[in-house]
This record gives C-alpha cells, structure tokens and sequence, in this order.
C-alpha cells in the first residue's frame, strides 16, 4: 500500500491559482480540492467539473411521486368503492391533481437528501488541512501525490505563485 502525501498551497490572486489548476492538470497531477472564499464559476471550468449528479435525485423523486400519487388514487378507488352514477370507477382529473402534487413532494425530499448524500454532510469536524484564510481572502489547492514527489510538487507550486504551502501526510 502507497503512502500519500498532500500539498496545500495557498494563493492570494485567483489568476495564479487558475494558472496553477491548468498547469497541474497539463502534467498529470492529482488536484484533491480547490478552495476559494466565494464561489468563482472560473474555478469550476479550471477544474472542467463535470454537471451535478443531484438531478438524478430530483428526477427519481419525481417520477415516484407521480407514480406514488396516481396509485394512491386508484388504490383509494377501488378500496372504497364508490358508488359513480356512470362516471370512470378511476377518476382522471384527480389522480392528475393528486400525481402532480405528489411529484413536487418527492422531488423537494430526494433533491435534499441527494444533496445532503452528494455532499457527504453532516460533516462533524472541518478537514486537517484546512486554513482559516481559505474562508476570508485567500484561495487554497490541495495535491496529493507519492511521498518521492512531494520535492517536485512543492516546487510546482512555488513555481505557480504560492505564498504558502503545508505538506500534509496523509
């Protein structure tokens, strides 16, 4: 088993840490987390981040919603049997209605519960490699890589425009 080693360097313009994003990536190297005191749309097309998959929650959610919901209504037909005169024994205008309102609900619960899984929250503690200046007014990327090249990633991001930088063994 590999140890891993991490890097953390720590840069004050968004333009070294864009550089130093690409640049990391044209050689190969593995780029763990990217830091940024508020969200920065350059980061996310840096690090060519593919789409959220939290959709496919929503999506999920709502088709069972509907399903859920018009077989709630049928179900609810049929147990009951009610008299209908020459009306449909299974009510269309309803089970629409009621499959609709259904798909909202179980949408709302599986985008939450898809973002809570995708974000792996609740989180009890922050990371050890964290720093309190990548929450204010500095922008931070964390490497990993083999402890033989700790030497070459170090100078990497020195080389890129990092004031500072942290080895952290993981």
């Amino acid at each position: 088993m590999t140890q891993k080693h991490s890097l953390l360097g720590t840069f004050s313009y968004l333009d070294d840490l864009l550089k130093a994003i690409e640049q990391a990536r044209e050689r190969g190297m593995h780029v763990e987390t990217v830091y940024s005191p508020c969200p920065n749309h350059e980061i996310q097309e840096a690090m060519c981040m593919k789409p959220s998959s939290v959709r496919f929650f929503t999506l999920t959610g709502g088709i069972l919603g509907v399903l859920f919901g018009i077989g709630l209504v049928i179900y609810t037909s049929l147990q009951w049997k009610f008299i209908v005169s020459g009306k449909p024994v299974i009510p269309l205008v309803p089970a629409v209605v009621v499959g609709f309102e259904f798909c909202i609900l179980f949408s709302v619960l599986f985008t939450v519960a898809g973002l809570l899984f995708k974000s792996r929250l609740p989180r009890p503690g922050l990371p050890a490699h964290y720093r309190e200046g990548l929450s204010q007014d500095e922008f931070g990327l964390l490497l990993r890589c083999r402890p033989e090249e700790s030497r070459t990633v170090r100078e990497f991001l020195k080389a890129a425009g990092a004031k500072e930088i942290h080895e952290l063994p993981s």
